[in-house]
Parts: structure tokens; C-alpha cells; sequence
């Protein structure tokens, strides 16, 4: 009878140890559980989904975006490195001889973009190549009364090139310094006529009335400016009987001129341009001739 309460006693200590066992172990588990299922809720999405168990789970079809993360990478085309390398110094497949800025969109320039386009028109390559143009042809048909000095050798060749570089020089100089002050875009803007002579008209008139920094019409008081520094800049050195206030009228009105000529040539370029690009004027003229302002 002892013997049988001391087993019994026994056994029900095992038990009840058996018992503090799996009661302790089960949080255990259960937490390991939790945890292991957060974390492969928390590692499938960046949003915060309720955990389901991994039976439930299982029956749950895969986003496309998860099932895409699943896949393996697809080649990537070989030409998609080579386009992403930006190529230098695009050349506008508009541009050809012409060096007067377009405007073509309204966004206004600031004082960096206006001085850009000034510092190219006055010191870059057409600034210094064009005037030497000039001078040739003053040599080869020089004025009648001009002095010897001014119609035969270097030192005449030297004075007509100056001259028409202080013409161009002047013209540009006053042409932004008034811009600046009185908030002229200095880009032309083409007719959005297709009738030739609507658009020759509105060319002229662009001449006489421009536009402003914020896209409404002036008076053209920069190109009046600059026809008029053009004029006057020869009264300076020019040989007697040219440096008066006839002749540097008449040089003002060619100045004026010029500034037509320029903004009909960029309002028809768009059909002159492909012609010039056939005859392959890009291969003698590369394309820091012309300056880019895309603004």
C-alpha cells in the first residue's frame, strides 16, 4: 500500500512537472511563431498588412508586383547604354548660317542668357570671321574718294576691318546695354502666318516693334540704338568728308538694315535651312557658329 502511494505521489510529480514544462515552452513557441510571421509580413510589403497564418497565406494569390519581384531579371537591351550617354554639344537640326536667337518657347531670359547671346554675337567666331568678309570686298571695290591709306595694302585692309568691327561691335553693345535697361528680349519671334507675305511684313515690323522680357509688344527702342552706335561709331576715325552727320545717317540706315535682313532670314530659316544642310554648309561651318539659347 506504501509502495503504491509512493509511486502514485511519483508519477504525479512527473506529471505536474510535465505539465510547468509545457506551460512554460508554449509561450515560447508562440512568440517565436509571431515573431517569425511578422517578419515575413514585414519583408514582403512596405504597408503594414494584418499577419494571417501560413496556411491562409498560401491560399492567398501574389500581387503582380510581388510576383514581378520574383522573377528573374530580363536582359537588358544592349543599345539602352549607349543612349544613355548624353551626346555633347547638340547641333539644333534648324540651325545653319543663322547666328540671330529665335525664341521658341515663352520663357524669358535672365541677364546671364541675355549676356550669353550678347558675348557670342560680339566676340565669338561670325563677330571676328564676317568683318574680314567685309574688308576683302571694301579692298577689292574701295570708296572713290577715300584716301590711299584706306584703299591699298595691309594698313588699309587693317583699317577697313577695324572699321567694320567697331561698326558691329557698337551696334550690338548699344543694342543690349538698351535691352537690359528696358527689359527687350533680344530673340526675334517668327509669324505663325503661313502666307509669305504676311510673314515678310511681320519680319519688318519686328524690326520697328519687338517684344518685352514678359512677352508684350514695344517700340524696338534697342535696335534704334544700336542702328544709331553703328551709325555715329565712324565719325571717330573714318577720313574726311565721311565722318559727318550725312554719312553716319546713311551708315545708320544700313545698320537698320541689316537688323531687317536678320529677322527675315530667321523667319523663313525653317525653309531655307534644309537647303543649306544639303549643300552640307555644316561641314565648313561646325556648329559653335551658331549659339543655342533653347529658353
Amino acid at each position: 500500500m506504501i509502495v503504491r502511494t509512493c509511486r502514485s505521489k511519483h508519477f504525479t510529480r512527473l506529471t505536474v512537472s510535465a505539465l510547468c514544462l509545457m506551460a512554460a515552452y508554449a509561450p515560447v513557441v508562440a512568440s517565436q511563431d509571431t515573431k517569425k510571421d511578422a517578419d515575413l509580413c514585414s519583408g514582403s510589403s512596405e504597408v503594414p498588412l494584418p499577419c494571417l497564418p501560413e496556411e491562409a497565406r498560401k491560399e492567398i494569390p501574389q500581387a503582380p508586383g510581388q510576383q514581378a519581384v520574383n522573377l528573374p531579371d530580363a536582359p537588358q537591351p544592349q543599345d539602352q547604354n549607349n543612349s544613355s550617354i548624353p551626346q555633347s554639344h547638340p547641333q539644333h537640326n534648324k540651325s545653319a548660317l543663322l547666328f540671330l536667337p529665335v525664341a521658341t518657347n515663352s520663357q524669358r531670359l535672365s541677364l546671364s542668357d541675355k549676356f550669353t547671346i550678347y558675348a557670342h554675337q560680339t566676340f565669338g567666331p561670325p563677330a571676328v570671321i564676317l568683318p574680314a568678309f567685309r574688308a576683302g570686298i571694301g579692298m577689292a571695290n574701295p570708296t572713290k574718294y577715300y584716301p590711299r591709306e584706306w584703299k591699298d595694302g595691309a594698313g588699309a585692309f587693317g583699317r577697313l576691318y577695324g572699321d567694320s568691327l567697331a561698326t558691329v561691335t557698337s551696334q550690338r553693345t548699344a543694342r543690349f546695354l538698351t535691352g537690359v535697361v528696358l527689359h527687350e528680349d533680344p530673340r526675334y519671334v517668327r509669324s505663325t502666318s503661313k502666307n509669305p507675305l504676311l510673314r515678310t511684313t511681320h519680319a519688318l515690323v519686328f524690326t520697328f516693334i519687338d517684344k518685352t522680357d514678359s512677352g508684350r509688344n514695344m517700340i524696338a527702342f534697342s535696335n534704334f540704338a544700336g542702328a544709331a552706335a553703328g551709325g555715329f561709331v565712324g565719325n571717330a576715325y573714318l577720313p574726311h568728308g565721311y565722318n559727318d552727320l550725312t554719312h553716319a545717317e546713311q551708315r545708320m540706315a544700313f545698320q537698320f538694315t541689316s537688323i531687317a535682313i536678320q529677322n527675315i532670314a530667321a523667319e523663313f530659316q525653317p525653309q531655307w535651312g534644309p537647303i543649306v544642310r544639303k549643300l552640307r554648309i555644316q561641314k565648313i561651318l561646325p556648329e559653335w557658329w551658331v549659339s543655342q539659347h533653347e529658353k
